[in-house]
């Protein structure tokens, strides 16, 4: 089976003043947006599109950050507290809640799973962000997991995302804030 592949992932802002700003996950350079907003202008929408090799341009309904998977057949969502104030979508598949606040989908924008935190038994853990990679898999997307009963860890602790399997991949590994 061919799978459709992901050559980037576009960003379009709109300011107040119509100006719009087109941005690359190849190339963050955002063709004047900072200077733009430097002189008062603010975003007033933020759009995301997945463009395909084949050159489709498949619009995602969220403006959270996103990570292209390493075999670029999807990407990866970390979801905040609550929905990004630009997203459209703001409930399934497109929103997942603490502590399991992140999912894989497909190329095509079709959800693969949802990213499952294994032995969180009092729920106070969460995906905060994304990271580097860590040293036992450094083919795999990597993800930093925060406390909400103990937000101001000195330390996080590295996962791995498998993107065939939604329970996170545990290392010995430890970033600083």
């Amino acid at each position: 089976m061919n799978k459709l592949r992901i050559r980037e992932i576009l960003s379009k802002k709109k300011c107040e003043d119509n100006n719009i700003f087109i941005s690359s996950d190849k190339n963050m350079e955002t063709d004047g947006l900072y200077t733009h907003l430097s002189k008062g202008h603010k975003v007033v929408s933020s759009k995301r599109y997945i463009i395909l090799d084949s050159g489709k341009e498949i619009f995602i309904p969220i403006s959270n950050l996103i990570e292209v998977l390493p075999d670029r057949t999807g990407f990866i969502v970390i979801y905040d507290k609550t929905p990004n104030k630009f997203s459209e979508a703001k409930s399934y598949p497109w929103f997942f809640e603490r502590p399991n606040n992140a999912a894989v989908y497909n190329s095509d924008g079709s959800l693969r799973f949802q990213i499952i935190l294994t032995r969180n038994l009092d729920n106070d853990l969460y995906i905060d962000g994304f990271a580097q990679p860590s040293i036992e898999h450094p083919d795999k997307i990597s993800v930093l997991i925060n406390s909400i009963t103990n937000p101001e860890l000195y330390f996080r602790q590295l996962y791995a995302v498998d993107p065939n399997n939604p329970e996170l991949i545990e290392t010995k590994q430890q970033i600083q804030r």
